[in-house]
């Protein structure tokens, strides 16, 4: 009966506390001493090999439409749309053609 209560037994929560607590010193003692010894990575400035960073110019292509009005001819008008009496519009002529 002496072996199935051992079995059983938990610490007590003072002893997990205080072994807690010395785990918790040690650590930080570890850490303090390396951090005064100068051996932290983290504040040596050495920095791990890595490929060189590209700095792109970013470039935003926008276009801005402008419609010119014909001289003389109203844009809005009240009454029905105009048309022309052939009833075929114009042809478009250029400089080029």
């Amino acid at each position: 009966m002496t072996d199935k209560s051992r079995a059983n037994h938990r610490p007590s929560p003072a002893a997990v506390l205080w072994g807690s607590v010395a785990l918790f010193a040690v650590l930080f003692a570890l850490l303090t001493y390396q951090l005064s010894n100068g051996s932290d990575p983290s504040l040596t400035g050495a920095t791990a090999t890595s490929a060189p960073i590209q700095v792109r110019k970013v470039i935003k292509r926008r276009i801005v439409t402008t419609i010119v009005p014909t001289p003389g001819v109203n844009s809005v008008s009240a009454g029905p749309a105009s048309t022309s009496e052939t009833g075929a519009a114009e042809p478009v002529t250029t400089s080029a053609s």
